[in-house]
């Protein structure tokens, strides 16, 4: 489900943007409950067939969160330049960002999480390298986390021919 940001003209206009953004990026932020309240946490992941994928370590705090409350916020962003225009107080941020709300599950199964996993070195080992196949020693010591998104929304503020980019002198 897509939902709309609060100010409608820096809303991205389809579906596609926001998984643009979500299958381009390197690093997300992984939002969870904890005992002692929010704890944010940067992930690399895999966004495929629809879902978010992550993998860390089969204990810590995040796993406890996860196994305790497993709903999830999880945002991407690409940070441009800051800009001078003639709007509100003169400074504007250039950006995109795309916020998912949903339930984290972990993946089951060794063949099933050594394929998430075989994806996610896709994702960030330029095909150009080389490398082995994942030994099942290590796949049974990875906790594989998929976040089903619930609802999705990607918000905007676009490089425009009225901003002047800030360059350092």
């Amino acid at each position: 489900m897509k939902t709309e940001p609060r100010r409608k003209e820096r809303a991205m206009k389809t579906s596609r943007e926001m998984e643009h953004l979500l299958e381009r990026m390197p690093v997300g932020r992984l939002a969870v409950t904890t005992e002692e309240g929010p704890y944010i946490i940067a992930v690399n992941y895999l966004f495929f067939e629809g879902s978010i994928y992550f993998h860390c370590g089969l204990a810590g705090r995040k796993i406890d969160a996860l196994r305790a409350d497993p709903r999830v916020c999880f945002m991407v962003d690409e940070i441009g330049p800051q800009v001078l225009w003639e709007q509100g107080c003169g400074i504007s941020q250039v950006y995109k960002s795309v916020i998912c709300f949903g339930k984290a599950e972990f993946v089951e199964g060794q063949d099933e999480k050594g394929r998430i996993l075989e994806k996610m070195v896709q994702k960030y080992v330029p095909s150009s390298y080389a490398f082995s196949p994942m030994k099942n020693q290590n796949i049974i010591k990875t906790a594989v986390v998929r976040i089903v998104i619930e609802s999705i929304s990607g918000k905007e503020n676009a490089l425009s021919p009225l901003h002047t980019v800030i360059t350092d002198p």
